[in-house]
């Protein structure tokens, strides 16, 4: 009697292990460029800490550099502030307090605290690092937000010169003094009360500069 051998279980598609490949990849460079910097990191160093061959990291990633990008690009997509997931029947206000609210909450994640100092320490002797990091996050982030003013804009809530001149002055006012006192670890947590006022305070004030008179005077929350 021929013995029979049990069949294996079914081997999933490639793609769901690509993805965690890709996981791993991308945790194991954040370490790798917030310990070291991008120039103190190699591509060897970082298929070796996820666990990886070279060849698949470069599969993923053409290149360090592509690499970097994709780790800053992240964190403004974790933070829904890359415009993919554009809101669609708020108002403005409320959709001005939301956005305005998860990027504090950005500004105030530790690991975008510690890769702004990296690029600032490494900037002066390498600015293409600034030039990266700016591209795949503050730039990624202010055209999203013109992007969104412009559509509030065109239905008749905002008057705008330029969107992205008024998407940066927003952004610049919920910087104010806490992402340089971050920087400096001065303030390394705000509580959440006093981040919330600090935002709707930015909003009165943005609709103060860009809104419409209706919009100026719309419903403030206590």
């Amino acid at each position: 009697m021929s013995s029979v051998t049990a069949a294996s279980p079914p081997t999933r598609a490639g793609r769901p292990k690509s993805r965690e490949k890709e996981a791993d990849i991308r945790r194991a460079a954040t370490d790798l460029f917030l310990a070291h910097g991008l120039k103190g990191t190699s591509m060897d160093a970082v298929a070796q800490a996820a666990g990886v061959s070279k060849q698949t990291v470069y599969s993923h990633f053409g290149s360090k550099e592509d690499l970097f990008a994709a780790v800053i690009e992240g964190k403004v997509t974790a933070y829904r502030l890359s415009g993919q997931e554009s809101p669609s029947g708020q108002g403005l206000r409320d959709e001005l307090e939301m956005i305005g609210e998860r990027f504090v909450e950005l500004l105030f994640d530790d690991e975008v605290t510690a890769m702004f100092r990296v690029v600032i320490g490494e900037s002066i002797t390498h600015p293409q690092i600034a030039r990266l990091f700016h591209a795949a996050g503050p730039e990624r982030t202010i055209e999203a937000l013109a992007r969104r003013l412009a559509d509030h804009a065109k239905a008749g809530e905002l008057h705008l010169e330029s969107e992205r001149d008024a998407a940066v002055t927003f952004l610049n006012l919920l910087r104010g003094e806490f992402h340089m006192r971050r920087l400096m670890n001065l303030c390394p947590r705000v509580p959440e009360r006093q981040r919330r006022d600090h935002v709707r305070a930015c909003v009165s004030q943005f609709l103060r500069l860009f809104g419409t008179p209706a919009k100026r005077l719309s419903n403030p929350r206590n």
